[in-house]
């Protein structure tokens, strides 16, 4: 529980932080806001007041993911200018290890099944994505295109716990030759 009072802007900043991780280990829900509440300190009507909604948290912890993933590929093309997109995609699997932005994510598209709102949302945030890649890489469609595809196969393998330390091809190569039992 952080102590003390902060600004409504300060608290929706707290709220936020905590409700990557309580949405994607609880999905949109109630049960979500009164876990940000109770980790930020304050009453789950007071995050209803900071948000307006369920939904606006969401929306809110969106945009702080995409926030996030185009700081992370700004940096990160800057470390290997020669390879960029493969220094972003590392980029990109770090991001994802602890589980709460695959888990963010996969809840905000099952949402986005039932709400305009939240597809839009999504699609925009995917927007904003490839143009930060176009913008740092000077990546065209084809090379856009593999690159989006590539990290939604990241972020579904971190979301089901598959292994990613020695690379998606590794772990793709791994689950291939699995056997499973009928």
């Amino acid at each position: 529980m952080t102590e003390g009072r902060g600004t409504a802007s300060q608290r929706r900043a707290q709220a936020v932080a905590v409700g990557v991780r309580a949405i994607a280990d609880l999905g949109v829900t109630t049960s979500a806001v009164q876990r940000v509440a109770e980790e930020i300190g304050v009453s789950q009507p007071y995050i209803f007041r900071l948000f307006g909604s369920r939904q606006a948290l969401l929306l809110a912890c969106l945009d702080e993911m995409e926030d996030r993933v185009r700081a992370v590929f700004r940096d990160a093309a800057g470390l290997d200018p020669n390879e960029p997109l493969e220094a972003m995609g590392e980029g990109f699997r770090s991001l994802l290890a602890d589980g709460a932005l695959s888990g963010l994510w996969l809840h905000a598209c099952s949402a986005a099944r039932g709400d305009e709102t939240v597809a839009a949302r999504c699609r925009r945030f995917i927007t904003g994505v490839l143009q930060e890649v176009e913008l740092c890489t000077g990546a065209m469609s084809e090379e856009l295109f593999s690159f989006l595809g590539r990290g939604a196969l990241v972020l579904q393998l971190q979301a089901l716990g598959v292994d990613l330390s020695r690379g998606s091809r590794v772990a793709v190569d791994a689950l291939r030759t699995e056997r499973t039992t009928p």
